[in-house]
């Protein structure tokens, strides 16, 4: 059944973030099933430590920037809402990889029973993985400890509540080929099964 209202599009959205970045660990919440993404070439670059040689895809190095906005939009037509997005997610795929928020807002408005409702989610900081792979379609890896942080906040007809977040602390374990991404040229996307990140290179 899929979800429906603010509340659990807020939830997709939190997903959403999650997907590359949480650890299952206790207080944290698993990645989602996503559906596999189209295999891209790879091409092998020197991988770190720990990481098998030609287990790094070659379209992926780089720097890349979400495009927030359409991420939002996607979120919130799954909870039947209007979404808006803002801020930053910067990607990078080197030696390591490291994903960064800067004030990323994303903001689902819809209605319940007559009353306008606002669910918003800011997330910021950032974390690193020094073991990571991306290799036929898939992200895998472990990207231990990260300051990432969420607030989160609904507001019906004018009010604002606070709402409990899922524990966000950066992490990255992917150990379960949740993630898919497909990567050509200048433009890729990640993909978790709910929501797809719109990705362009920047370097």
């Amino acid at each position: 059944m899929k979800p429906s209202g603010p509340l659990a599009a807020l939830v997709l959205a939190v997903a959403l973030a999650t997907a590359a970045c949480t650890a299952d660990t206790p207080g944290t919440t698993p990645a989602s099933s996503g559906a596999p993404g189209a295999a891209p070439s790879v091409t092998s670059v020197a991988p770190s430590a720990g990481t098998a040689a030609g287990d790094r895809d070659g379209c992926l190095t780089g720097k890349w920037t979400a495009d927030v906005d359409a991420m939002a939009k996607a979120a919130a037509r799954l909870g039947g809402g209007e979404g808006k997005g803002s801020g930053s997610i910067t990607l990078e795929f080197a030696d390591q990889m490291t994903i960064a928020y800067d004030d990323a807002v994303i903001s689902i408005k819809s209605t319940v029973s007559g009353s306008a409702v606002e669910a918003k989610m800011t997330i910021n900081g950032s974390a690193t993985s020094t073991t990571y792979t991306t290799k036929d379609g898939k992200i895998a890896g472990v990207m231990p400890g990260g300051k990432i942080t969420t607030k989160s906040v609904m507001t019906m007809n004018g009010v604002e509540t606070p709402m409990p977040a899922a524990a966000f602390d950066g992490n990255l374990d992917l150990s379960k080929n949740t993630v898919s991404y497909t990567c050509s040229g200048s433009k890729a996307e990640l993909s978790n099964g709910y929501v797809s990140w719109p990705l362009t290179k920047v370097s």
